[in-house]
Parts: C-alpha cells; structure tokens; sequence
C-alpha cells in the first residue's frame, strides 16, 4: 500500500505512513464489470445496446412471406408469360430490407429496424400482387386449353 501523500510504499494493514505519518487509506477500487469479447464482431459496433431490464421491440422482418411469395413467382413467371420474373425482383428487393431488420435492431438503431420493416412489408405485399395477377392469368391459360380441347372434342 502506498502512501497518498508522500507516496512511500507501506506494509499492508498499517494505518499511518512510516515516512510522513499521514493516515493510510485503503482506496476502493469499483469493480468494473467487462462482458465478454464477442468473437464473431458484432460486440465491435459503436451503437448503444439496451442495459439489463430494457425492452427491445419487436419488429417484425416479413423475410418468410418474402422467400415464400418470390419462390411462388419464380415457379409461375415461365408458365403465365406475364412480364418475366417481375414477381421475383419484387421479392428479392422485399427479401433484402427484410434481411436488415434483425442487424438494426441488434445494433440498437430501432428507427431504421421500422423504415427497413415497413419496406420490406411494402414490397411483400406487392410481390403478393404479383403472384394473384399471375395466378389469374395461369387460371385463364387453362380455362382457353379447357375450351380448345372441348371444342376440338365436338368437331
């Protein structure tokens, strides 16, 4: 232990400085808590995290619906003829806000996590469009092939 005043190095638990005389004082060191190291980077970031017992809202990404419905306009473009894989890029473009959500909202950027969102929401639901008008136009394909073979059938 050493001495605040003079600085002399002290014995431990002695209650006044061999050299000055003036009162020894254990200083208290605050114990600093250090989370561990996040090896895969994403402790590095500068954006604040929420502090035990604060809620993280939730917001929601709409990356299934997206796979889902750009998966559906995949399988459909080539058979409806109706502006080739417009569904798809759709989706791809719902799929990648869609994709960001989850990053904002663990680096605390809760703003942008809604925008991105709500994006995502956005083209999703234009992809859906798209699958409807393809699914109208697949329905009508086959109802003409229904009729072309009946009329056939009767000739």
């Amino acid at each position: 232990m050493f001495c605040s005043n003079c600085g002399t190095r002290n014995e431990e638990g002695t209650s006044y400085c061999v050299n000055c005389g003036a009162e020894l004082r254990k200083i208290q060191t605050p114990s600093v808590e250090v989370p561990p190291l996040d090896t895969r980077g994403a402790g590095l970031s500068a954006a604040p995290t929420a502090g035990p017992g604060a809620s993280v809202p939730n917001i929601p990404n709409y990356l299934v619906q997206a796979v889902l419905l750009t998966l559906v306009c995949f399988i459909l473009s080539p058979f409806t003829l109706f502006f080739p894989f417009l569904g798809v890029i759709t989706g791809i473009v719902a799929i990648v806000y869609g994709a960001q959500v989850n990053g904002k909202v663990a680096g605390g950027n809760y703003v942008e996590a809604r925008d991105s969102s709500r994006l995502a929401r956005v083209w999703t639901w234009i992809t859906f469009a798209f699958v409807v008008i393809e699914l109208f136009i697949l329905a009508a394909f086959f109802l003409l092939f229904i009729l072309a073979v009946l009329a056939g059938a009767s000739a």
